[in-house]
């Protein structure tokens, strides 16, 4: 069996073989991962070593100061945390020397760094004690509690009159005394928070005779809130001033000068430069293991053998202390509009543009087991284009600037080998994502096929919970046969973005099944609080079993959407609706909708968009079970509706006689809340219509034997 160590203690010079060094200090395990896999592929290159290879991991601390990568000559490894080892990888560097001095009547920290001075080191991220510190900002916004409402509002945009989605801008004008001429303005960061994404407006300059503020990119969307045509909302855009040295007034906040090279850092109380340890991180992406794809060089070969990396496997590792950047995204990738244009500030969405700290590329059977990824600065765990029976299970993942695990490959229009699918993700703990790119997704699927999301507890997050699909519209995609089952998701949104759901998906998806999954507590800024939401094309999808309730807009809502069944589940206190449709369209039917218990209060039964009448299509509803408080349901309406002669108020006998739920009751269903589960009584009216029970008590991880 070839087995090999890896330990802090060790020697990359060494044969690898010993797990601890020899006495005579002449042999022992490797020292660095790098060089691990660098020694790997000179014995398999000599013919020394045939076969899997495990690398067992000792305990320890180590070192990262650049990307570690692998390729299709480092396959068949297995690197393993050794028993009862916890190693760390760790991206950062800690940083001692600190000068105790003051600011303003408070304890203030310095610390001179030559080589951020030298333009050879900057870094994005600060922790101090094992938590995120927040770099210098105004107002104080943080994307949880009360500091959610911590932010400006912008005061005037150069045209008002472009509300298209895609009409971006790069300018702005600040309200009064919101914006002054600080010397630190040109390094700030405006963060502007509308829609479902923040864009980050670097560079600023500041005109003080206009009041006019200009930035080196343009935002992606139009600068107001959300979309006044759809939801009413002509409020412009909210934005908080990231990296401010003049905001530098609360204990925990910190200001790095790229220029001189000096870090700020305001204590905690009760800190001390003995008993705080404070890391910069040096590193964005800790791995990256690719695979050769057909056009990635010039070499002429079958353009159907990609050499993938294969079974290449990370297990009870942690990774922790990685930073961040805002990557560039380019207007033409979306709208050919745009033509040469500044780059945008944002993404489109679910931060699709920022890549993972650890990312598999054209990688067949590869794994990443039981590990933890903490305080980090992008992604958590990436299957980019290529990938194939992949699995990321049981993983702890926390503190991360964007989302936690993300996979997707090539659309239909893509080279065959670039699909990616199968991947397996499941058991894994995701939660508190989404502190820098606030549009991060727990779970991100792009263009997938066959995979398995099952089982994960997502929570406190500030966009969605977990997201499939990448196609606007009813166009053939990749994306079709995933399962999305007995995950728990809740705390979903904290009111920081809009048109966000607890499970989102996209497009046209033959054979996906999103079943048995528990959500709840799902809160969006202005609009599109939802649970379960079906967006643009979203078809041929079965949504059953699922307990959603307590959110801020609909349990259970479509945006358009085609052919699809949503039977079995129960949509509860939803506070503006139970169950809504925002684009009532001619054709097949958004959705066949029966057997569920819809339970309220509510302020609406069912509610319709910006389009059509909620009772003139959309659904197929009959055979539900209906309960209010009380007795009385709430009546349905379109509220907003922009097509002429519609209702505003549907009453439940307008409903029926529109053809609705001519079989449907209104009772109480008898049911039991419980903590990890809600229980329908066997009594309970709903079963007599057909109604199925379900245990929702096993959705979230589950122990390791219990594992499928």
């Amino acid at each position: 069996m070839n087995v090999y160590h890896l330990s802090p203690l060790g020697n990359d010079r060494w044969t690898g073989r010993l797990a601890a060094p020899a006495r005579n200090r002449r042999d022992g395990p490797w020292a660095t991962l790098a060089g691990a896999r660098d020694n790997l592929r000179a014995l398999r290159a000599a013919g020394k070593v045939v076969g899997p290879v495990t690398v067992q991991v000792h305990d320890g601390r180590y070192a990262l100061t650049e990307t570690v990568a692998f390729t299709q000559h480092d396959s068949h490894t297995h690197y393993l945390a050794a028993p009862r080892a916890r190693p760390v990888f760790d991206g950062g560097e800690r940083l001692t020397g600190w000068k105790v001095g003051e600011r303003n009547g408070r304890t203030e920290w310095t610390l001179d760094l030559p080589e951020v001075a030298a333009d050879r080191w900057y870094f994005r991220s600060l922790f101090v004690n094992g938590r995120r510190a927040p770099r210098a900002r105004l107002p104080k916004f943080a994307p949880e509690g009360k500091a959610v409402h911590n932010y400006h509002r912008l005061g005037e945009i150069k045209h008002p009159d472009r509300t298209d989605l895609f009409d971006g801008h790069d300018m702005f004008k600040p309200k009064p005394g919101d914006v002054q001429d600080w010397p630190s303005l040109p390094d700030a960061e405006f963060v502007l928070l509308h829609y479902w994404v923040e864009e980050r407006m670097p560079r600023p300059q500041y005109d003080p005779k206009t009041g006019w503020l200009r930035f080196a990119r343009r935002s992606a969307f139009n600068l107001y809130e959300a979309s006044s045509a759809a939801y009413g909302n002509r409020d412009l855009s909210r934005y908080y001033i990231d990296n401010l040295f003049e905001a530098l007034t609360e204990p925990g906040e910190w200001y790095l000068n790229r220029t001189t090279g000096r870090l700020y850092y305001l204590p905690r109380p009760g800190e001390t430069p003995a008993n705080t340890a404070i890391y910069a991180p040096r590193v964005l992406t800790f791995i990256r293991a690719s695979g050769q794809f057909f056009n990635d060089t010039i070499e002429p070969y079958d353009a159907h053998a990609t050499p993938h990396v294969r079974n290449l496997e990370f297990t009870g590792l942690s990774f922790r202390h990685g930073d961040w950047y805002s990557p560039l995204v380019s207007p033409q990738q979306f709208h050919p509009q745009y033509g040469q244009e500044l780059s945008l500030a944002g993404n489109m969405q679910a931060a699709h543009c920022v890549p993972g700290t650890l990312i598999f590329r054209a990688a067949r059977g590869c794994a990443v087991r039981d590990c933890t990824f903490s305080q980090l600065g992008l992604y958590g765990i990436e299957f980019d284009e290529g990938c194939r029976d992949c699995a990321a299970v049981g993983n702890d993942l926390s503190d991360l600037g964007a989302g936690g695990i993300r996979g997707g490959g090539t659309d239909f229009d893509g080279h065959l080998d670039g699909r990616t699918g199968h991947l397996t993700i499941t058991d894994n703990t995701i939660s508190h994502i989404g502190r820098i790119f606030h549009q991060g997704v727990g779970v991100f699927l792009g263009h997938a096929f066959n995979c398995t999301v099952a089982h994960n507890h997502i929570h406190h997050a500030c966009y969605t919970g977990i997201s499939t699909g990448w196609t606007w519209g009813f166009r053939e995609t990749p994306s079709r046969n995933n399962r999305i089952e007995s995950n728990l998701i809740h705390d979903i949104g904290a009111g920081v973005l809009s048109d966000l759901g607890g499970i989102y998906t996209l497009g046209v998806q033959p054979g996906t099944l999103v079943r048995g999954n528990h959500l709840h507590h799902i809160w969006s800024h202005d609009y599109g609080g939802w649970g379960i939401y079906l967006d643009e094309g979203t078809a041929h999808l079965v949504i059953e079993h699922n307990l959603v309730h307590d959110t801020k807009h609909a349990p259970f809502n479509i945006h358009f959407a085609r052919e699809n069944v949503v039977r079995h589940n129960i949509f509860a206190r939803g506070t503006h609706a139970l169950t809504s449709v925002s684009r009532v369209e001619p054709g097949p039917m958004s959705a066949n909708y029966f057997n569920n218990i819809v339970v309220g209060p509510s302020l609406r039964l069912f509610c319709g968009g910006y389009k059509g009448n909620i009772a003139a299509g959309a659904l197929s509803s009959n055979g539900n079970c209906f309960w209010s408080p009380g007795g009385k349901l709430p009546h349905s309406a379109n509220p907003r509706s922009k097509t002429p002669g519609v209702p505003t108020r549907v009453t439940w006998k307008e409903w029926r006689q529109a053809g609705h739920d001519q079989l449907s009751i209104i009772a109480d269903p008898k049911i039991t809340e419980g903590r990890k589960t809600w229980r329908v009584a066997k009594n309970s009216p709903a079963l007599k219509l057909g109604f199925k029970p379900w245990d929702w008590s096993k959705c979230g991880p589950r122990p390791k034997a219990e594992r499928s």
